[in-house]
């Protein structure tokens, strides 16, 4: 968990997938005011701690993934 709340940003890509649900890492991009390669990375890393799945270039969250989302707002 701490992954995730070191980092705004990976806390509100999660929150996003969690309230808009799957998106394309366009609108991701635009909806965060971050550019493409921020955004990539930040799914890649996501992706690596089996937090998010992309597919068919649409991220969406893994049961772990909407698990800690959920933990994270409760804090």
């Amino acid at each position: 968990m701490g992954f995730v709340t070191g980092n705004t940003n990976r806390q509100k890509l999660l929150e996003m997938l969690a309230s808009k649900g799957d998106l394309e890492t366009s609108s991701i991009a635009k909806n965060m005011h971050l550019a493409q390669p921020s955004v990539k990375r930040l799914v890649e890393e996501l992706v690596e701690k089996n937090l998010i799945v992309e597919k068919a270039g649409k991220c969406s969250l893994t049961e772990l993934g909407t698990t800690i989302e959920r933990k994270v707002q409760n804090l």
